[in-house]
């Protein structure tokens, strides 16, 4: 039988709270239906890859799924209704995930994988209990009563349903979720405006590395790469690196020290190539002496299963590990800064004209996308003279600490509702009544 360490599952609380399991806090429950492929009734059906981390559900990709019109006629979700991830999870995340739903859905239904909860308003806010069944998944207190098969986890439902919850009165609940309510709404705007930002960045920079800073161009040419400002030069990536390119070593790697620091394919992200992500391997000091990587190199990502990540590139921009390498499946750059500014030809490939025209040269085998040197030493650029591309870089520059001072608002609100998740529902901080309007 499952017992708690504390009095409640997520752990202490005041002496006026009580604790109360999942099943006294709901009047019904049942499991989904995930249908055919076609037949009398076509129905919404949302699944496990609709939950997203946060509790908001992702309706963009909603099955549709078929079922007899009797049948379909008995289904529809309730404004307050919960939906818990039973069966799903992964190596690094937990089953359990929550969904809200905040709005009448009639005919729609969930799966097999997902249990449909609907609470007792006589007992409980059902915003509240969803954020208490959130924080048993977020924290991983859950897999406590989780069992892993070898390709998903599930929810052993007979304990969770035992599981004893943080309990306040009514109203206290109802404080509890309004400032939740209040902390989310924040992160949306937040993260709305980071949204925002970055559409300008990549409109931006779609324009900007063919027409030039807006108002300065009045006069265009024809060339290879389509129109260009008259004065800009067309140039392979070849004719403006330093150095010839080089892609790494191969050996057996693995996540912790000791050994050598390498840069990989999951280090390279967003334009950037980033060293936390490193792994360790056992080389020679040859290999550390000729595979050393140092700031301001540019790796291209030579080989990916999905034919969008292929060719991508990153800049590494914070100083690596102290002897760090790089791997086989990356292609080192260095760019000749007479030639080019400092940034101009990273930047360049984050934008989606040049880069999609690299990616059509990539070759499939053997379930990989495939990239040569020797193509992406011949990719063609519109190349400014060095005083404009120092003016695009800055722009971008600009652009850029604006989204990394945004991202970091973002991150920062988040945090705050972690925190605010533990000690609220743990009656750690509490809400006097009339502080929120709930």
């Amino acid at each position: 039988m499952l017992t708690h360490r504390f009095k409640t599952i997520l752990g202490d609380i005041p002496p006026d709270w009580q604790a109360k399991s999942i099943r006294a806090l709901i009047t019904e429950q049942f499991a989904g239906d995930w249908g055919d492929d076609d037949g009398e009734t076509a129905v919404s059906v949302m699944r496990s890859t609709n939950f997203t981390n946060d509790g908001q559900l992702d309706m963009s990709d909603v099955a549709t799924r078929y079922f007899p019109q009797e049948k379909a006629d008995q289904f529809g979700l309730k404004k307050g209704d919960l939906l818990v991830e039973r069966s799903g999870g992964g190596p690094e995340q937990p089953v359990g995930r929550i969904g809200f739903i905040d709005q009448e859905m009639p005919g729609a239904t969930v799966s097999n994988f997902v249990q449909v909860l609907r609470h007792d308003p006589d007992k409980v806010d059902a915003t509240f209990l969803g954020w208490a069944l959130f924080e048993l998944q977020r924290t991983g207190i859950i897999e406590r009563v989780q069992q892993q098969s070898t390709q998903m986890r599930n929810l052993n439902w007979r304990d969770y349903q035992r599981l004893l919850l943080p309990w306040p009165e009514i109203d206290e609940q109802r404080r509890i979720a309004a400032a939740l309510k209040l902390v989310d709404a924040a992160i949306n705007t937040a993260r709305a405006e980071l949204d925002a930002m970055q559409e300008l960045k990549r409109s931006l920079m779609q324009a900007i590395f063919l027409t030039g800073l807006p108002g300065q161009h009045g006069e265009f040419q024809e060339t290879k790469i389509g129109t260009v400002p008259v004065g800009w030069q067309v140039k392979t990536i070849r004719s403006v690196l330093a150095e010839k390119p080089d892609a790494g070593t191969s050996p057996l790697s693995r996540p912790d020290p000791p050994g050598t620091p390498i840069l990989n394919v999951s280090c390279v992200k967003a334009g950037v190539c980033d060293p936390v992500d490193v792994t360790y391997v056992n080389v020679s000091d040859g290999e550390i002496e000729r595979y050393r990587a140092r700031v301001g190199d540019f790796f291209v990502l030579r080989g990916n299963g999905n034919r969008d990540y292929v060719a991508t590139g990153g800049l590494l921009r914070d100083v690596p590990p102290a002897d760090a390498i790089y791997s086989d499946k990356l292609i080192r750059l260095r760019f000749n800064n007479e030639d080019v500014s400092d940034r101009f030809v990273p930047y360049l490939w984050q934008s989606h004209a040049f880069l999609t025209r690299l990616q059509s040269k990539a070759e499939s085998g053997s379930g990989l996308w495939m990239m040569s040197k020797r193509d992406i030493v011949r990719e063609l650029f519109a190349c400014p003279p060095m005083a404009e591309q120092q003016e695009i870089v800055a722009l971008i520059d600009r652009t850029e600490d604006q989204l990394i001072v945004q991202t970091g608002k973002v991150n920062a609100l988040v945090e705050v509702k972690r925190s605010l998740l533990q000690n609220l529902l743990t009656g750690k901080i509490r809400i006097p009544e009339g502080m929120i309007n709930a």
